[in-house]
């Protein structure tokens, strides 16, 4: 009953403060989290194909096909059933793919979620945000200077 009222009270002092906390969505956009994980961005320009992304995924989300002479002829990747970890983003050593902030993607079958190369490289930015500015400040939120000497050297 306790946690009732407080949570009572707490959605009253956000009511009568004046804040908006909704928004009409579709007509106006959300705001998003720079840290928020949303659907892949991938350049075919950038990529090396080196495969890190395709080893590193621990759901077996993005599939790479290649050929004899390890020309890149596939670049699949099933949105539906990534976990959006970030770990693709992160050992890609061209940037070669980003998690954008976009999160308006539907399918009417899983199928319809299984993105090839030319649909991840047309995946529209957010708002026109470069994902990759966005988040300066947040890895410098996850590095941070330390007290004492490095041992890790």
């Amino acid at each position: 009953m306790i946690g009732v009222l407080k949570s009572l009270a707490t959605t009253m002092k956000h009511a009568l403060n004046g804040d908006t906390i909704t928004v009409e969505y579709p007509e106006e956009a959300p705001e998003v989290s720079p840290r928020f994980r949303g659907i892949h961005k991938w350049s075919q320009e950038r990529c090396i194909w080196c495969r890190q992304c395709e080893t590193v995924c621990p759901n077996d989300t993005i599939q790479i096909v290649m050929d004899e002479d390890r020309n890149g002829e596939q670049y699949n990747l099933h949105v539906g059933q990534c976990i959006y970890c970030r770990l693709c983003e992160e050992v890609c050593p061209v940037e070669a793919i980003l998690l954008t902030e976009n999160f308006e993607f539907t399918g009417d079958t899983k199928h319809d979620l299984a993105y090839n190369k030319e649909q991840l490289k047309n995946v529209p930015w957010y708002k026109d945000m470069d994902p990759v500015n966005a988040r300066e400040s947040d890895r410098e939120a996850w590095v941070d200077e330390g007290e004492g000497e490095v041992d890790y050297q």
